[in-house]
């Protein structure tokens, strides 16, 4: 079960009531997933930011995709996971991409920290959209491939904080115990990936 903390915005797009009960605890292994929907050139796109991981996903927001919104940004997680050489058959994977076949549980956004970060990933996605030559992958991925810090972060051992990227908090929840992506910033997604994920 995946579990969705939406912005009010989000919410009254999905046809959410603006209050909700407290979730229950979400049983996919990467946890609870931040949302909000905002606009480029008057088209709306989604933004998903995973709270344990900063890992994000960027969808179209039209109407008729978000009646679906849990299965395709389960595809977009398969297809990102995938090109980082990620094997869909180890354990935690499985669990995590099976969680996406079923209805989320929507909630109401709480952690001021990643509404924060969920706001500087969506401008990250403005960005991209105005260089106007990336996929919606491949927006997501530079995300994967840069910094993400929350307060309930280890201290990295890089000295940088309680930051770190995005791809090795995935790394740590979803593959087995040391595990080393052998190739990692391709800065690309083959087209086979990308493919319609911009519809």
């Amino acid at each position: 079960m995946i579990t969705f903390r939406c912005t009010a915005k989000l919410l009254k797009r999905l046809h959410q009531p603006a209050k909700l009960p407290k979730p229950p605890v979400p049983s996919n292994p990467l946890g609870e997933w931040y949302a909000d929907i905002d606009f480029f050139e008057r088209k709306p796109f989604v933004a998903l930011l995973n709270a344990s991981t900063g890992a994000g996903l960027v969808l179209p927001g039209h109407a008729e995709l978000l009646k679906h919104l849990h299965i395709h940004a389960g595809q977009q997680l398969f297809k990102l996971l995938l090109h980082y050489d990620f094997n869909p058959e180890w354990p935690q994977c499985t669990a995590e991409l099976a969680a996406w076949g079923a209805p989320p549980t929507f909630a109401n956004s709480s952690d001021r920290s990643l509404l924060g970060s969920l706001n500087r990933f969506k401008l990250e996605a403005w960005h991209c959209f105005a260089d106007g030559n990336r996929s919606l992958p491949e927006i997501a991925a530079s995300w994967w491939e840069g910094i993400f810090g929350h307060p309930s972060l280890p201290k990295s051992h890089l000295g940088s904080g309680h930051y770190h990227r995005p791809l090795d908090l995935v790394l740590d929840k979803l593959a087995p115990p040391g595990t080393v992506l052998i190739e990692e910033g391709r800065g690309w997604i083959h087209p086979l990936i990308a493919a319609n994920d911009d519809t």
